[in-house]
């Protein structure tokens, strides 16, 4: 049998990269439940916060750890999880008091605290976003196919 000709193939085309707002969104909501279960602080204290998640002195705020807290105990600060104070006496004096936990310990009592909702939340929201995508997907396409047309480079 002959040899067909092989003809050239059309060079590949390339398209501008896009930003999926729904990945996005996904992304954002799977940080959150991770954030909240290990640091009990949500996304934008665990980024955002200037004062260790809240007031120093609340027991909440020590169950906080954000970002900050972080970054200052790998230098060698503290991650704000305890601390000591120091009370003075009516009649002169004063004792320390210790509170708080270690880095390690406040980490574990979070985790038992939220690590169930965190598990439940990280399996539910890419179901969720799938279910959802499979459900609006006429909608989506005509989103895009406008977004296309006006020259954003933004996908739903």
């Amino acid at each position: 049998m002959a040899r067909r000709k092989s003809r050239k193939k059309a060079p590949a085309r390339r398209r501008s990269a896009t930003v999926n707002i729904l990945g996005i969104a996904e992304g954002a909501l799977i940080a959150n439940a991770i954030t909240q279960g290990v640091f009990n602080a949500d996304l934008k204290t665990f980024f955002m916060s200037t004062d260790g998640g809240g007031s120093t002195t609340s027991a909440n705020a020590r169950a906080q750890i954000t970002l900050r807290e972080l970054i200052s105990g790998a230098t060698g600060g503290s991650y704000g999880t305890s601390g000591t104070s120091t009370l003075s006496k009516v009649g002169g004096g004063s004792s320390t008091i210790s509170y708080g936990q270690s880095f390690s310990e406040q980490i574990k009592e979070n985790l038992n605290d939220n690590g169930l909702r965190m598990v439940g939340s990280l399996i539910a929201i890419p179901i969720a976003f799938k279910v959802g995508g499979k459900l609006a997907k006429k909608p989506r396409a005509l989103v895009n196919k406008v977004g296309k047309m006006s020259g954003l480079p933004v996908r739903v």
